[in-house]
């Protein structure tokens, strides 16, 4: 048995970083001691898991990410097997998780759009240098990329290459059913206003990687109308959808604790997103059984065969080719369908529990070198 202690932001299953490790918790727990570190804890962990409270200040993503790891240094004060971190959550860890290569993911900014804003400029200085520096393998022992497109990224950007595994996120395979879809479907447009006959396209996650292209997409197919739901703030996004005239056709929902109805009661997922480290909502829209229509610059596309278990897109700019899709799929139930059955075929290998396995054996290997 390992003493494993998890560290991350928030403990909570809405979020990319929280569910993987809410996931991987409750699997290790039935054999192993797990402690869970994070500041909020949006989901009660089980009996067999201890939580601590990592104070942090959460004004910003930027103060979140520079203070959690003095929070989190503070209350490690025991002795584990394992410390396992999401990115940068500690100074030094045995195991981490990259989610995202910084450097990389605003590079792809720059190049869509021309510039850095301040902010990110700030940002590149402070967390790029800081993650670049935590994923030295003097600090981090081994790392778990969720795609190769991260292991590359880290290789180009951090040059950290030795002691690299991909470890893809698993997707719930339960709760991201297409039965869902058939109960469901029906009652939940009814609550949102929408008839059977609309053709709805659904957005979801952070607004700053691929909103305003599906918003451009959007204007160029009348017929079709889209659900949007972030917890990324969308003033913005509002207002372009007013300048495109599409304000009538597009809807901005938060973040909500029953993503799964969201997918029943749409037609396709609609996710042109400029990066994506690897795409949790990519996977759970697959395993519904609804068709994506995304990028090649997300991770999970390493695995989507074009036109078979969903639509891969060049650039997250073509509108045009986005719009053709959209109208594509729009017009043919049949081949809907077609491509939403083979997606949860080919979803059903990527479980959580393959993901437990698969990080145990990275556990096992850190600790024979320790």
């Amino acid at each position: 048995m390992m003493r494993i202690a998890l560290l991350v932001h928030d403990y909570d299953r809405r979020v990319g970083h929280g569910r993987y490790v809410v996931e991987l918790a409750e699997r290790f727990s039935r054999e192993h001691e797990v402690h869970v570190f994070a500041h909020r804890f949006a989901d009660a962990p089980n009996a067999r898991i201890r939580a601590h409270h990592v104070p942090a200040l959460r004004a910003t993503a930027m103060t979140t990410i520079l203070t959690f790891p003095l929070g989190s240094w503070w209350r490690l004060r025991e002795a584990f097997d394992i410390v396992h971190g999401q990115g940068l959550c500690a100074f030094a860890l045995d195991v981490a998780t990259a989610h995202i290569c910084q450097w990389a993911w605003l590079a792809a900014l720059r190049e869509r759009d021309g510039h850095l804003s301040a902010r990110h400029r700030l940002f590149r200085e402070l967390i790029g240098r800081w993650e670049r520096a935590l994923y030295h393998s003097s600090r981090t022992g081994w790392i778990i990329a969720v795609s190769e497109k991260v292991r590359a990224e880290l290789a180009r950007y951090y040059a950290r290459r030795e002691r690299v595994v991909v470890i893809r996120p698993g997707v719930d395979l339960e709760r991201f059913h297409p039965e869902r879809r058939r109960q469901r479907r029906a009652v939940v447009r009814r609550a949102l206003g929408y008839a059977e006959r609309d053709f709805l396209l659904l957005y979801v996650g952070d607004l700053q990687k691929g909103a305003a292209s599906a918003l451009r997409a959007l204007a160029l197919v009348p017929e079709a109308r889209l659900l949007v739901i972030s917890r990324s703030p969308s003033d913005r996004y509002r207002a372009l959808a007013r300048h495109l005239g599409v304000s009538g056709r597009a809807r901005f929902l938060p973040l909500t604790d029953c993503i799964e109805d969201y997918y029943a009661a749409s037609d396709a997922l609609l996710f042109p997103t400029v990066y994506d480290a690897h795409g949790m909502v990519i996977w759970e829209a697959m395993a519904c059984g609804l068709p994506v229509i995304t990028t090649r610059a997300a991770g999970a596309a390493e695995v989507i065969a074009h036109l078979e278990h969903g639509v891969l897109v060049e650039d997250a700019r073509d509108v045009h080719a986005l719009a053709r899709y959209v109208r594509w799929l729009q017009e043919d139930a049949e081949l809907r369908e077609a491509i939403g059955h083979r997606a949860r075929e080919h979803i059903q290998a990527f479980s959580w529990d393959r993901v437990a396995h698969e990080t145990l054996r990275v556990y096992e290997r850190a600790r024979r070198e320790a």
